[in-house]
């Protein structure tokens, strides 16, 4: 996925622990975080040195992280939920441009009846 297609993401849509990441660190530092640790607790230390986040997350990024959550393990979200809406939202641009719903199935290995769910979630969601 390219990171430019995290502004296609409505914050809104995604669970509240995945918001409350978005809100300390950013989108972009949040969706590093679920592709690194999503699906598995993360210890965030008192401590920035004492820490394997610093590799993977800028100094101020970090900062906020244990000024919100010192001492707690984290249940880090998934990526898939990113994922997921993206690939939702490029179904529908694609469906506007008047692709089918078997080469949006192919495409995006698919069945018939989850693109059209999509196409219907997405359009009663934009109501």
């Amino acid at each position: 996925m390219d990171v430019n297609d995290l502004n296609l993401v409505n914050i809104r849509q995604l669970p509240h622990s995945l918001q409350a990441l978005i809100d300390c660190v950013g989108l972009e530092h949040a969706y590093t975080l679920t592709c690194a640790f999503g699906g598995r607790p993360k210890y965030i230390p008192k401590h920035p040195e004492r820490t394997s986040l610093s590799q993977i997350l800028p100094p101020d990024a970090l900062g906020a992280l244990i000024k919100r959550f010192a001492g707690l393990a984290l249940e880090i979200p998934k990526a898939d939920h990113f994922c997921r809406q993206i690939r939702n939202q490029h179904i529908q641009q694609e469906t506007c441009e008047g692709l089918s719903r078997s080469v949006l199935a192919d495409k995006y290995g698919l069945s018939l009846r989850q693109i059209g769910n999509i196409r219907r979630l997405e359009t009663s969601i934009a109501r």
